[in-house]
């Protein structure tokens, strides 16, 4: 009893330390200047102004000053916009707003209903968000009020309720407003509804007026340009839709006149791929390869590898449309590089997203500790007067102790799911790429025999597997129908290679709903690929390969069967450092299983025996049947 009194006391000690040190910085420090160095680096430097605007947030709540506390949560919920963190930033507008609620005269009310707008716009909460701008309107006047309503459109815009889009837009009077930036986003907005209103003429006018206004501006808002782009596309969309292509061309070219003059590269080579893509519907395809061999160019210049996909997938596709194999090849392989590329750039972010996270974990428990230490501080002295409290301040040490271990348990339990998924995200990484490459070499192997036909067969269905691993490769889970549909070209290709080496069959029992079911992807393939390449291709006579999913209680029993050189002798044929890939390949997949089953608290199996000791090998995968695949 008395070590645990102690233990109890000590951490009420540091609770107390950590209140009495933003005590005590309270007379010294100046939050507002902590405020005004975190808004300043929001933009550019999110951690450093997550730093700043955590230790304004802990003198605040140290001094007991909840004006200054919910301006901290509103700057918070701005950082998290700046990151794309809506639902980040909709809880800590929610907590300013709790606050500010009695404070409904401050200017920083009307910000915080803006805030809540925009979060849950982006979360596509539309009625919250008409909610919120409403209110926010209500309390506005001026260019600000007619901000407000400006959002309420897009509101109604991306709700599809083009007329009410409008409507609110013809309400909105500009003639006291002299913010050229906000009437340039005004008549982008209007472009946008019209465009969806088939009233493509006058949308494109306004599109034009925007473009003319920004070229002769010196200080074009980033805002601006995001909506100028934005309305481009729209218009873009409906010339498409109506198969005006020579429209669509023209304004597309006005764009890329533009941004060669802004020197946004990026703008250039996307508008060549849409106008390449215009350019083959009206059939001209001699121009559109002209015009995206070019974007392909200009794109392979950027410094990001995911502008270059873009255009390199395009050229890729052009090129087999066109019958020029190698080309293609060659496309296609510049593309999986800066794919690959792309995958290691994503992880970096995704590293420096989950640090600026963990801040966001730190400041929520510095502010308890500071608000507990306070609640300490307060019944430490009040028990100096009242001995007769002990007790109770007691059992409250119990429950601010136990509260205190839930909130770190919590935040252990988030970073630990959050490595996991990134750990996740790095093995299906790993795999992409080499099954890519391995589907690459057959296409060579026909190249090499001079069997253009083949290849250009093989290349076609290859395009159409290649798009589908590559579309899936970000997701955790896919249905089982499209993890069928990528194993059926993948059996087709391998077959065309080595017809002379096996036949195969597939089967799916007709009680299965592909629909349903959701597994990893790219989890089956390379057993598949096992079978074939250190089974089946050895063979000295023809053999024969079982793919079966059937239904076994609550799961998918997916049955892999060959009936090869089986794998004592496959191991034996092998080089050592064919030894070594097999060996990662099998590892990554089993490392894979482990975390999913893990984070989602599922139960993949897979099991792998032996038909008999000369021959033949089965792999059995146990697929559970949950709610969503999850």
């Amino acid at each position: 009893m008395t070590l645990g009194f102690c233990q109890n006391s000590n951490a009420q000690s540091k609770k107390q330390a950590t209140y009495r040190e933003y005590k005590s910085r309270s007379s010294s420090t100046s939050i507002s200047k902590l405020m005004a160095d975190a808004a300043a680096a929001k933009v550019n430097n999110p951690s450093l102004a997550l730093d700043k605007v955590q230790e304004a947030l802990a003198i605040s709540v140290a001094d007991g000053n909840s004006l200054n506390e919910s301006k901290c949560y509103l700057l918070i919920g701005e950082i998290n916009e700046q990151i794309n963190e809506w639902g980040l930033a909709r809880e800590n507008y929610l907590r300013a707003h709790q606050i500010l609620i009695d404070y409904s005269t401050q200017p920083e009310y009307v910000k915080v209903l803006k805030g809540l707008g925009k979060a849950n716009l982006e979360l596509n909460n539309f009625q919250e968000s008409l909610t919120y701008f409403e209110q926010a309107s209500n309390l506005s006047q001026g260019e600000e009020k007619a901000e407000l309503q400006l959002s309420k459109s897009e509101v109604y815009y991306r709700m599809g309720n083009y007329e009410e889009a409008k409507n609110i837009l013809d309400g909105i009077g500009i003639r006291k407003i002299l913010n050229e930036s906000f009437e340039t986003l005004l008549q982008n907005q209007r472009a946008k509804v019209e465009a969806r209103l088939n009233e493509s003429i006058p949308s494109q006018n306004l599109y034009s007026n925007s473009l003319r206004k920004m070229r002769a501006g010196e200080n074009v808002q980033p805002e601006a340009k995001q909506s100028l782009d934005e309305t481009k596309e729209e218009i873009s969309d409906v010339f498409r839709e109506q198969q005006r292509y020579d429209d669509e061309i023209s304004l597309r070219n006005n764009s890329i006149e533009f941004n060669l003059e802004s020197n946004n590269l990026s703008g250039v080579a996307k508008d060549k791929v849409e106008i390449g893509k215009t350019l083959e519907a009206k059939g001209d395809t001699r121009a559109a390869l002209k015009e995206i061999e070019a974007a392909a160019e200009i794109a392979e210049t950027l410094d990001d590898p995911k502008e270059k996909t873009f255009a390199l997938l395009a050229l890729a596709d052009m090129y087999e449309k066109n019958g020029r194999t190698n080309q293609a090849l060659s496309a296609y392989k510049k593309y999986s590089l800066a794919v690959t590329e792309a995958e290691k750039q994503d992880e970096g972010k995704l590293l420096e997203r989950a640090g600026l996270l963990k801040k966001q974990m730190d400041i929520d428990e510095l502010t308890q500790s500071v608000s507990l230490g306070k609640q300490e501080d307060d019944l430490h002295e009040a028990t100096v007067f009242r001995q007769q409290l002990i007790i109770y301040g007691l059992i409250v040490i119990i429950l601010i102790t136990a509260i205190t271990s839930y909130f770190t348990y919590r935040s252990a339990q988030a970073s630990k799911l959050a490595n996991q998924l990134l750990a996740l995200k790095s093995l299906r990484s790993q795999m992409n790429p080499h099954f890519i490459f391995n589907a690459l070499n057959s296409v060579n192997h026909f190249i090499a025999q001079q069997d253009e036909r083949t290849a250009n067969k093989f290349l076609s269905e290859f395009s159409q597997l290649m798009r589908l691993v590559l579309e899936n490769s970000e997701q955790d889970f896919i249905t089982l129908n499209k993890e069928q549909q990528m194993l059926s070209l993948y059996i087709k290709l391998e077959h065309y290679r080595f017809r002379d080496k096996f036949d195969y069959e597939f089967e799916v029992d007709e009680g299965i709903n592909g629909e349903i079911v959701e597994l990893p992807p790219m989890l089956i393939q390379p057993y598949i690929e096992n079978a074939v390449w250190h089974g089946l291709r050895y063979k000295e006579s023809k053999g024969k390969l079982f793919v079966r999913f059937k239904k076994q209680g609550k799961e998918i029993e997916v049955e892999i069967t060959d009936d090869g050189i089986g794998r004592k002798k496959s191991n034996e044929l092998k080089t050592t450092n064919q030894r070594k890939h097999n060996s990662t390949g099998l590892k990554n997949i089993s490392e894979r299983l482990k975390i999913i089953n893990k984070v989602y608290k599922s139960n993949y199996r897979v099991s792998v025996e032996d038909m008999n000791v000369e021959m033949g090998t089965q792999v059995k995968i146990h697929i559970p049947i949950l709610a969503n695949g999850k």
